[in-house]
């Protein structure tokens, strides 16, 4: 069995362990937790899940997903948006954000985290604000003020990241940095975050070259 086989493998049982998961939880009360518009008609909910810039309509019980834009789901986004629902505290969102390394439990998975988001956005943009805020721009991205250039990215209701540029010079480095709401972890379970910002990073990238040559 080649490797990536046994990844699907792996993906599969773990969504069917989130479907099951949810299906076993009190569905409103995850929704409402989630910040989840939603229809209910008998015992089945119609879903509108606001997902960085497209709304994924979500139906249970039989758990189907349709993008806004009409494009492939994959396995492993339909997984997150299950953990997301699921896991949901309700925690309000606060005004502190915190780096990824200080969100507890994650500091050993650093430079995992550095080699699969920041590093591809330093290569991208470091010499190149311009662009990566026009990137943010087109995935709605809030825009922030720190570095030299930053924004904001709802990757679920409940779930903003932010990422900072620094640009390079002839003295220093390009720097990227993220950060994240505290209450993160009550959201999404650890071994997720690093999957949803490696996704966003690379809609980042994706967004940019529509219009950039990077």
């Amino acid at each position: 069995m080649t490797l990536e086989l046994k990844k699907q493998k792996i993906y599969k049982k773990v969504f069917e362990n989130a479907c099951n998961a949810l299906l076993s939880s009190h569905i409103e009360k995850q929704l409402h937790n989630a910040a989840l518009d939603y229809e209910r008609e008998e015992n089945r909910y119609t879903v509108a899940i606001p997902y960085f810039d497209e709304v994924i309509t979500f139906k249970v019980p039989e758990l189907s997903f349709i993008s806004s834009k009409g494009v492939n789901i994959t396995l492993v986004t339909k997984i997150i948006l299950l953990h997301y629902i699921y896991t949901a505290s309700g925690t309000s969102l606060g005004v502190d954000k915190i780096p990824y390394e200080d969100i507890p439990g994650c500091r050993q998975y650093q430079p995992v985290f550095e080699k699969r988001v920041t590093k591809p956005l330093q290569s991208a943009f470091g010499y190149n604000k311009y662009a990566f805020l026009e990137a943010g721009g087109g995935l709605k991205g809030k825009e922030e003020e720190f570095g030299d250039a930053s924004f904001t990215l709802y990757a679920l209701p409940r779930v903003p990241i932010t990422f900072i540029l620094w640009e390079g010079d002839e003295e220093f480095p390009p720097s990227v940095r993220t950060l994240f709401d505290p209450s993160i972890q009550k959201y999404l379970p650890l071994e997720d975050i690093v999957v949803i910002s490696k996704l966003a990073s690379t809609r980042i990238i994706k967004e940019a070259r529509l219009k950039y040559s990077l």
